[in-house]
């Protein structure tokens, strides 16, 4: 990490641990070394999940899965100084297992998704950054791909994305084993079907999150069931993904059960990371800058069970990995040249972490 200037850095940690510990934590650290208060719980919901923050970092959007069809989209103000949240309202979503949420990228509409009833869901967004009431639902149909009979007997829609130009929306379905693709009216906020409506996902593989290269050419996918990483070509001329491109997530010599979590690529667009629960692991590929393909780095362990989540500081210096079974947070150093971590520390008692978010001053 560099280390000829301090910077201070704002954690934010959404968790679904026991009703006493259930919420959003907030920790500040710093570099320099890397330096860590302790975690402290500042917004108590039931069973806080993912989490976005807006651009200017002063709005925090988050997902309260609570139990089955109850699920809801809490908009909290930020206060720059501290770092304290306050709720500005929240809004249902319908159908049960709410699981992710994004804001479109003129950050006037938010997107989410229920896994258990493959519900997508659309909100408009206030100046102030309060939900508006739902202004698109809709359920994704199928019987499952039944690849996977025990996880894909249905429609699961684990994830959704707008494309770099914010002309086309990706839906994730783990369930038929597909990445659906929507046209996206950012005056209306109206998604409708593409020309091609969705890309195939290779059977029993579950694309779970996806990953965007800067050159808006690639989108990475993860695939939670089959444990692998698929590159697809992007045009976002005709809205159509190509897949192009597969490699494994896990060791060959790996025998035990591992699904995969998290996706993300570096600042630099030079590197991805991906997550391995079972294996408790975070894979590191090269990005090749002439085509997209991936190469493998190195494999690391998370430093404990189940990392859900990890995010990457906006210098990619930085990469925290939430570790939900064993309840902490482990820091990794990201060297810029080669893209291996490093890790650093390790934060204990943050019950069932399930994401994180972290702010700098280049936020």
């Amino acid at each position: 990490m560099n280390t000829d200037q301090i910077v201070e850095y704002t954690a934010y940690y959404g968790t679904s641990g026991s009703d006493e510990t259930n919420g959003i934590y907030r920790q500040f650290l710093s570099n320099a070394p890397l330096s860590l208060d302790d975690p402290e719980l500042i917004s108590h919901h039931n069973k806080a999940g993912f989490m976005r923050l807006n651009r200017k970092g002063d709005l925090l959007y988050a997902i309260e899965t609570g139990s089955e069809g109850e699920g809801q989209v809490n908009a909290f103000s930020r206060d720059s100084s501290t770092g304290d949240l306050s709720l500005l309202g929240s809004q249902a979503a319908g159908g049960g297992g709410l699981c992710h949420l994004n804001l479109d990228r003129s950050e006037r509409w938010l997107l989410s998704t229920s896994y258990n009833d493959a519900f997508v869901t659309v909100f408009p967004l206030a100046v102030d950054g309060t939900v508006g009431e739902l202004s698109q639902s809709f359920q994704l149909e199928g019987a499952g791909s039944q690849a996977n009979p025990e996880r894909q007997e249905a429609p699961h829609a684990h994830s959704v994305y707008t494309d770099p130009t914010n002309r086309y929306v990706f839906v994730c379905d783990l369930g038929m084993d597909r990445i659906y693709v929507y046209a996206f009216d950012v005056e209306t906020g109206v998604l409708t079907p593409a020309s091609t409506p969705y890309a195939k996902a290779v059977p029993g593989s579950g694309p779970r999150h996806l990953a965007f290269h800067g050159c808006e050419r690639w989108v990475y996918a993860i695939n939670e069931l089959n444990g692998t990483v698929a590159l697809y070509d992007w045009n976002s001329e005709v809205g159509q993904l190509t897949a192009r491109q597969s490699v494994k997530t896990l060791p060959s010599d790996f025998m035990g059960s591992s699904t995969t979590a998290e996706i993300l690529i570096h600042p630099n667009n030079r590197y991805l990371y991906a997550s391995n629960r079972g294996h408790d692991s975070i894979v590191v590929y090269s990005v090749d800058e002439s085509d997209g393909s991936l190469a493998l780095v190195q494999r690391i362990s998370s430093g404990g069970g189940h990392p859900r989540n990890f995010i990457l500081d906006k210098s990619g210096q930085l990469l925290a990995v939430a570790n939900r079974d064993s309840n902490n947070i482990v820091f990794f150093e990201v060297n810029q040249e080669s893209g291996m971590l490093v890790q650093q520390k390790t934060v204990e008692n943050v019950p069932v972490c399930t994401c994180i978010r972290l702010l700098g001053p280049e936020s």
